[in-house]
């Protein structure tokens, strides 16, 4: 008969503490973190092999969502900021994020020929602006200006450029008031809309302006009309096919408000280069 000396009391199983997040501290509920998405490290995570597979990873993921993206942006005009409203999201470049490709592959492709930096030739047509200048410097030092003045102007039109956005979101909240949407969804619109405006200047300077000078030779007034009217016509059924999409307004209305933001444009870009060359010009020595 044993006694209870003789018992042998086995001893509780260990409690293992449950994984936690290294980023939010939340504690993980499977491979991954339930309130941030952090993934729950593993021995492999280390290895040489697994480096090489998330590299591959990040960029087929990032090159699928680059070509889906910029294909509806093209052939389904207004649709990716529906679907941002919607809430899908995961297939395409944030807004923000494709707006900075754009922005990039413009600035490489056109180089010294983008319509938002002009030279300060250009500029002497403002009646007030060539005062300005001729006040300040005289013929020989306005020589030396231009050069410091031209380069200026090309690298600093890239850092400002998205200030287009918060007014073409403005207008739009202004022409579908009716709408009641949030201004985020007008600024995620219109800068879907811009980014749209970039890649068109750049298909313009690579599909019609570089072999218009190559092999047509047209005058600069000849060829200025040519790039006006096919830009603002371009931009202005963009908008329109984008706005039928998503804010579903009736046709002649869509019409009315494309035109409206194909003018309104005009004057942003004519604003914009003043802003440039004021900035600039205070700041030349």
């Amino acid at each position: 008969m044993s006694t209870g000396a003789d018992t042998i009391m086995e001893a509780p199983p260990a409690i293992t503490a449950a994984p936690v997040c290294p980023s939010c501290h939340a504690p993980f509920a499977g491979a991954f973190c339930s309130v941030c998405g952090e993934k729950q490290r593993s021995a492999h995570d280390l290895t040489l092999g697994h480096f090489i597979e998330e590299s591959v990873e990040g960029f087929t993921h990032f090159d699928n969502k680059f070509i889906r993206s910029f294909k509806t942006l093209f052939t389904r005009p207004g649709l990716m900021t529906t679907h941002f409203e919607e809430g899908v999201r995961v297939p395409y470049m944030k807004p923000v994020q494709l707006f900075f490709v754009s922005n990039l592959l413009f600035f490489v492709l056109s180089g010294g020929m983008n319509v938002f930096a002009i030279s300060l030739k250009n500029y002497t047509g403002y009646t007030k602006i060539a005062a300005l200048l001729q006040q300040r410097f005289t013929k020989e030092q306005l020589a030396t200006v231009q050069v410091a003045f031209n380069e200026k102007v090309l690298a600093q039109s890239k850092a400002f450029i998205f200030l287009f956005i918060p007014f073409i979101a403005l207008a739009c909240a202004l022409l579908f008031y009716r709408k009641r949407k949030p201004f985020t969804l007008h600024l995620v619109f219109a800068a879907h809309y811009f980014t749209f405006v970039l890649l068109e200047f750049t298909l313009f300077y690579l599909l019609v302006e570089t072999p218009s000078n190559l092999f047509f030779h047209f005058s600069e007034d000849v060829f200025e009309i040519i790039a006006v009217a096919t830009n603002l016509s371009a931009l202005s059924v963009y908008f329109i096919l984008a706005a039928r999409r998503y804010y579903k307004a009736k046709w002649i209305w869509s019409i009315i408000a494309g035109l409206l933001i194909g003018a309104l444009f005009m004057q942003l870009l004519i604003g914009y280069r003043l802003f440039l060359f004021y900035k600039i010009f205070y700041s030349l020595h």
